[in-house]
């Protein structure tokens, strides 16, 4: 299967060795103090297998847009998924690729102390010095413009984006960006996607920031729906 070239990431910089790690429909970006893309890649298709394995079993895990009673038994990354969709009201797959992203980097910490693992936009951390993060927007107000500092006393963590007007992931909202920071990939992938779907017009942006804040593990929130933006916790624009 072919993969789309992700253009964000010709932004990526001169920070680390950057190398990619591809899995059939998962293409990972990684950042790190060398080339440890063997390794990713175990980890990536065992993560994947199990995630696959389970679906085989529960189709109901990979179609359901609520949150759904989980297996006993599960693969941990499986159970990751339910426990953030219960916590965010959406379906599990919602977590599926900040999940993804955070494994595959905590699985690379044991054989290095700083890697970023991005995956599709969503992206998991842990730093040893600062980094600026792109948020890319499709639209002409706050297109190429939008960047956080996350400071390395705040990692590991997630920032994940789910965004309307940008992607392929399944949105029912309006809104052009809604990124969160969490401790956990899935819990911030899967609350993005709960904000998103809350935008429909400016006047929902409180609705969506209260929402995302109200879930416990999310440190911080940004929503942008066209000309206005609203933020909340540790979000620190550059």
């Amino acid at each position: 299967m072919s993969h789309t070239r992700r253009f964000y990431r010709s932004y990526s910089g001169t920070r680390g060795f950057n190398f990619n790690v591809k899995a059939d429909t998962t293409d990972l970006f990684i950042t790190s103090d060398r080339d440890l893309s063997a390794d990713a890649y175990r980890i990536l298709a065992a993560r994947r297998q199990e995630i696959e394995e389970h679906i085989s079993s529960c189709r109901e895990f990979l179609y359901s847009l609520s949150p759904l009673e989980a297996c006993y038994g599960s693969p941990p990354i499986v159970l990751d998924m339910y426990r953030a969709s219960a916590a965010a009201g959406v379906g599990p797959m919602a977590a599926v690729a900040g999940a993804v992203a955070e494994y595959v980097g905590r699985g690379l910490l044991e054989l290095t102390d700083e890697v970023i693992v991005e995956n599709g936009g969503d992206i998991w951390l842990k730093l040893k010095t600062s980094a600026i993060l792109g948020i890319y927007v499709n639209s002409i107000y706050f297109r190429d413009r939008i960047r956080l500092k996350i400071n390395p006393e705040n990692t590991p963590c997630a920032v994940c984006t789910s965004s309307a007007s940008l992607g392929h992931s399944l949105s029912f909202g309006k809104a052009d960006a809604a990124t969160i920071v969490a401790e956990s990939g899935a819990l911030s992938d899967a609350v993005a996607t709960g904000a998103c779907n809350l935008v429909q017009s400016e006047d929902d942006l409180q609705r969506a920031v209260d929402y995302a804040m109200s879930v416990n593990g999310v440190s911080g929130c940004l929503i942008i729906y066209r000309d206005k933006f609203a933020a909340c916790g540790e979000i620190e624009l550059c």
